[in-house]
C-alpha cells in the first residue's frame, strides 16, 4: 500500500520536476554598430563561466537555467557589452546586439600592401595612411595638393615621385602606379594621371606604398603606387555638402592687371550614402570653376560619381556591384605669353588651345 501511494506520487510530481529542469534559450545576432556588418568570432560570455562564439554570420545560441544572469559580448577591437536577463523556464529570448569600434584598440585596415585586408601594423612595407578628414582639412578641389604634402612624395607637372624615383619615363609609361579600388586609372595615351578627375568628395582613405610593387600590380609600380579607396555606407544614411570659393589677389606690379572684374574659383561637392536593404549606395557630385589669374586660362569641370554594392540574400558571402566615374571638362591652359613687359599675365592669341573633354570608367566587380 505504501510502495503504490509513493509511486502515485511520483507520477504526480514529475511533470513540476522536468518543468523545473527546462531551460531557457537566449539567441540573436552580433553586428557592428557603425556598419552594421555581423562579428565573426565575438565571444559570449554566461555568468562569467561558460559561453559561445558567434558564427560567421554573426548568429549566436546559448542555454541557461531560469533565475537572473548576466551575458557579457567580448570581441578584439570593440567595446564591450553586457546584457542582464531575467529568464523564466522555456523561455526563449531574442536580442540584437550592437558593439561599437573602440579607437584605441582598433588598428587600421590597409588592402594594397597584399591585395588582403591586413592591419597596418603587420604590414612590412613602408606605407602611408591619408584620411578622409586630413583630405577635408585641405579644402583642396584635386587629391593632388593633398598627395604632394605627403613626406618623401612630390608630385611634379602632374606626376608623381616617390622618394625620388621618377614618376614617368618616356615611352616606358609611369613608374607610380595609381588606383582607384584597385582599379589603374592612368590615361592609356600619354600614361599619365589626371588628378581631377579622382573623387576626392567620395574617399575612406589614400594607401601609399613608398617602395618597388612590381611583383603584385607590374611594371608601372616599380616606384611604388598610390590606392584611393573610395567611401561605404554606414548604419546610418550620411550626407555632406562642401564649398569653396576665393579670390586672385593684385599682382605686385599694376600693369600686370588684366581685368576689370577680379577673377575667382568656386567650388561645391555633394556626397551621399545609405543601406537599403541588401544594397549599399554612394553617390557623390563635384562641380567647379576657376576663371585663372592669368588671361584665357580657365577651367570648369563637373564630375559624377555612383557606387553599388548588393549582397545575395540566397548565397552567403557573395556580393555584387559596379564603381562607376564620370566627368565633363572645359579648360584653357597658359601657353606663351604676348610679351615679357605688360602682357606677362596676358596670353599670346596665336598660342590659345582651348579644350573640351569627357571621361567615364565603369568597373563591374563580384
Amino acid at each position: 500500500m505504501i510502495r503504490s501511494a509513493s509511486v502515485i506520487l511520483l507520477n504526480l510530481l514529475l511533470p513540476f520536476i522536468s518543468f523545473g529542469q527546462q531551460k531557457a534559450v537566449v539567441s540573436g545576432k552580433i553586428t557592428d554598430q557603425s556598419t552594421g556588418q555581423p562579428l565573426a568570432g565575438a565571444s559570449i560570455v554566461l555568468d562569467s563561466t561558460s559561453g559561445v562564439l558567434s558564427e560567421a554570420n554573426g548568429d549566436f545560441f546559448i542555454k541557461a537555467t531560469p533565475g537572473r544572469h548576466y551575458l557579457d559580448f567580448v570581441y578584439v577591437g570593440y567595446l564591450s557589452k553586457r546584457i542582464i536577463l531575467d529568464l523564466k523556464p522555456v523561455d526563449t529570448i531574442m536580442l540584437d546586439v550592437s558593439l561599437a569600434t573602440d579607437i584605441l584598440l582598433l588598428d587600421e585596415v590597409v588592402v594594397s600592401a597584399g591585395k588582403y585586408e591586413q592591419k597596418i601594423s603587420d604590414v612590412i612595407v613602408s606605407m602611408d595612411i591619408i584620411k578622409a578628414g586630413r583630405i577635408a582639412t585641405t579644402i583642396s578641389s584635386t587629391l593632388e595638393t593633398v598627395i604632394n604634402q605627403t613626406p618623401g612624395i612630390d608630385v611634379l607637372d602632374g606626376q608623381p615621385r616617390i622618394r625620388g624615383g621618377s614618376g614617368y619615363s618616356y615611352g616606358a609609361g609611369s613608374r607610380v602606379l595609381v588606383l582607384v579600388d584597385d582599379l589603374p586609372i592612368l590615361t592609356p595615351d600619354a600614361g599619365d594621371v589626371k588628378w581631377d578627375y579622382l573623387p576626392v568628395e567620395n574617399i575612406s582613405q589614400v594607401e601609399i606604398i613608398k617602395g618597388a610593387s612590381s611583383v603584385l600590380y607590374g611594371s608601372s609600380a616599380l616606384n611604388g603606387i598610390i590606392n584611393v579607396r573610395t567611401a561605404y555606407p554606414k548604419n546610418e544614411p550620411t550626407t555632406r555638402v562642401s564649398l569653396l570659393s576665393g579670390l586672385y589677389m593684385d599682382p605686385a606690379r599694376k600693369e600686370l592687371v588684366w581685368w576689370d572684374n577680379r577673377p575667382g574659383f568656386s567650388g561645391a561637392s555633394v556626397f551621399h550614402s545609405r543601406k537599403a536593404g541588401n544594397l549599399d549606395l554612394v553617390a557623390s557630385y563635384h562641380g567647379y570653376h576657376d576663371a585663372g589669374y592669368r588671361e584665357n586660362e580657365y577651367e570648369g569641370r563637373n564630375r559624377i560619381n555612383l557606387n553599388l554594392l548588393y549582397r545575395s540574400k540566397k548565397a552567403d558571402g557573395l556580393s555584387f556591384g559596379i564603381n562607376s566615374n564620370a566627368m565633363t571638362v572645359s579648360k584653357c591652359d597658359f601657353f606663351l605669353w604676348q610679351n615679357s613687359d605688360s602682357g606677362a599675365y596676358r596670353q599670346n592669341e596665336s598660342a590659345i588651345t582651348r579644350l573640351k573633354g569627357y571621361r567615364l570608367n565603369i568597373d563591374p566587380f563580384v
